[in-house]
C-alpha cells in the first residue's frame, strides 16, 4: 500500500494535516528527523504510518508506561501489531514479545529510556532489522527544556551504538536552545526540522490575579462550562486533595491525582476520566503528558506554573479533537516567591540563571496585556498575529492589569 492507502486503511482518514506528509517522507526517505508540533497536532501518526511500510520493527521512546499502554491499545484496535517492554510484564509475557520480535512479528515497540539503553537490552536489539528509533517528548533530553530526565541523557549512545539507524525526535514545546540541545545530544545528523504553527485557535486563554485561595473563582469558571470533562492543575499534593474535596461537596465529580497515591488509585482515577466516569482531575503534573483523551474541554491552573513551556504544554491537553475549549489561569505575587525558593539553594550556574528567567517569563506573561497566543508563539520562535478573540487581552483590551512582579519584590 502506499501512503494515502495505508492512511486511510488503519486510520481512517482520507488525507494528512498540514506537514505530517513532510515528516512521513522525510523518516521514508531515511533521513533524522525533528519535529515540534502541539499537542494533538497528530505527531504519533507521523512515525506509525511509515513504520508500516517497512520491513523491520521501529523502537519508540516514551517516558510514562500508561503513555506506552494507551499506544499499543490504540494500535491493536487498528489492527497494528505492537507491544510494549516494562516492569508491567511478566517473565512469560516478555519471552514472548522477543520471540515475536525476532520473528518480525512486530511493528512497533514501545519502551522507556532507562530500559532501552541497558547493556542486555541493546545487545538483544542489535540482532533486529530496525526502522528507525522514535524519541517522544524529546525534550525530556535537554537539561534546558521544562522537564529533563537524566534518563533521555543516556539516549545520546544511541548513534554509537546504532551508527546508520536514523532518529526520529517529536515534541509539543521545544524553543531554540532546546531544539539546538535536542539536535545535539541525540547526535542528529543533518535532520529534517519541521515545525507547525503554535497557534490553538480552539483554545481561549485567560488569565486573573488569584484572589484568596482561588476557589471561589474557579467555581465560576466552571458554572460557565457545564458538565464536561476538564483538568484543575494545583501546586501540591495536598492541595490537589483539597480541592477535589472542596469540589465534591459542590456536587462535581472530581478526583484527585498526584504521584504519592498508590499505583492502582492512580490507574483507576486516570480510567474513570478517559471514560468519563468523572469530569474533573485535580492534579499536580504528575497527571496528563501523553492522556489519550480528546473531549477535554478546559484546564485550569490553581497557581502559576513554572515555565511557560510547562503552561502551554498542559493546556494544550485540552481541545485535542478540535472543538471549543477553555483555559484560566489564576496567579499571585507568593507563586513567584514559591517558584523560586526551590532555585534559590542551587549552586551558581547557567542552568540556575536560566530557571530564574523562565520563572520572570512566565509572570510576564500572567501580568500583560497584550495577545496570550502571540506571546507563546514568540517565546518559541513562531509568529503569528494577534488572535483577536481567543485570549482575555485581546477579548477585553482596556481591563486593568496588576504588576505581580513588584509584589513579589516586597515579599523576598
Amino acid at each position: 500500500m502506499n501512503k494515502i492507502e495505508t492512511l486511510q486503511h488503519y486510520f481512517g482518514h482520507q488525507s494528512f494535516r498540514t506537514q505530517q506528509e513532510e515528516v512521513i517522507d522525510a523518516i521514508l526517505n531515511g533521513q533524522d528527523v525533528l519535529m515540534i508540533l502541539p499537542t494533538g497536532g497528530g505527531k504519533s501518526l507521523c512515525y506509525q504510518l511509515p513504520s508500516l511500510m517497512m520491513s523491520g520493527v521501529t523502537i519508540v521512546v516514551s517516558p510514562l508506561l500508561a503513555l506506552m499502554h494507551d499506544q499499543v491499545v490504540a494500535l491493536r484496535e487498528n489492527g497494528i501489531s505492537s507491544a510494549m517492554l516494562s516492569s508491567m510484564q511478566t517473565a512469560q509475557e516478555t519471552k514472548e514479545i522477543a520471540r515475536d520480535l525476532y520473528q518480525n512479528r512486530i511493528k512497533l515497540l514501545y519502551v522507556a529510556p532507562e530500559r532501552l539503553m541497558q547493556d542486555g537490552f541493546l545487545n538483544f536489539i542489535m540482532d533486529l532489522n530496525i526502522n528507525f528509533f522514535v524519541v517522544d517528548e524529546a525534550h525530556c533530553v535537554s537539561e534546558w527544556g521544562h522537564e529533563f530526565r537524566e534518563h533521555y541523557r543516556m539516549l545520546s549512545q544511541l548513534k554509537i551504538s546504532f551508527p546508520s539507524t536514523p532518529i526520529s525526535a517529536f515534541t509539543a514545546t521545544a524553543t531554540q536552545l532546546v531544539r539546538e540541545d535536542i539536535v545535539s545530544n541525540l547526535q542528529l545528523q543533518n535532520p529534517k526540522i519541521v515545525t507547525g504553527s503554535l497557534f490553538r485557535s480552539n483554545l481561549t486563554i485567560t488569565a486573573q490575579h488569584r484572589q484568596s485561595d482561588g476557589r471561589k473563582q474557579l467555581i465560576n469558571f466552571l458554572k460557565e462550562q457545564g458538565d464536561v470533562a476538564g483538568i484543575v492543575y494545583a501546586f501540591s499534593r495536598k492541595q490537589t486533595e483539597a480541592v477535589a474535596k472542596y469540589l465534591k461537596t459542590r456536587g462535581y465529580k472530581a478526583e484527585a491525582f498526584h504521584a504519592g497515591l498508590d499505583n492502582d488509585i492512580k490507574k483507576r482515577v486516570y480510567k474513570n476520566f478517559v471514560e468519563d466516569n468523572i469530569n474533573i482531575v485535580v492534579a499536580t503534573i504528575a497527571f496528563g503528558m501523553g492522556i489519550d483523551k480528546s473531549n477535554i474541554r478546559f484546564v485550569v491552573h490553581m497557581n502559576m506554573p513554572k515555565t511557560l513551556e510547562n503552561y502551554y504544554q498542559e493546556i494544550g491537553r485540552a481541545g485535542r479533537d478540535g472543538l471549543d475549549a477553555k483555559t484560566l489561569l489564576l496567579f499571585s505575587p507568593q507563586d513567584i516567591v514559591q517558584q523560586k525558593s526551590f532555585i534559590d539553594d542551587l549552586p551558581n550556574s547557567p542552568y540556575k540563571t536560566n530557571a530564574y528567567e523562565k520563572i520572570n517569563t512566565i509572570s510576564r506573561f500572567a501580568d500583560s496585556e497584550s495577545c496570550r497566543h502571540q506571546q507563546i508563539a514568540t517565546y518559541f520562535h513562531d509568529m503569528i498575529e494577534p488572535c483577536k478573540n481567543r485570549c482575555d487581552n485581546c477579548i477585553n483590551p482596556n481591563k486593568n492589569s496588576i504588576d505581580i512582579t513588584q509584589d513579589a519584590r516586597k515579599l523576598l
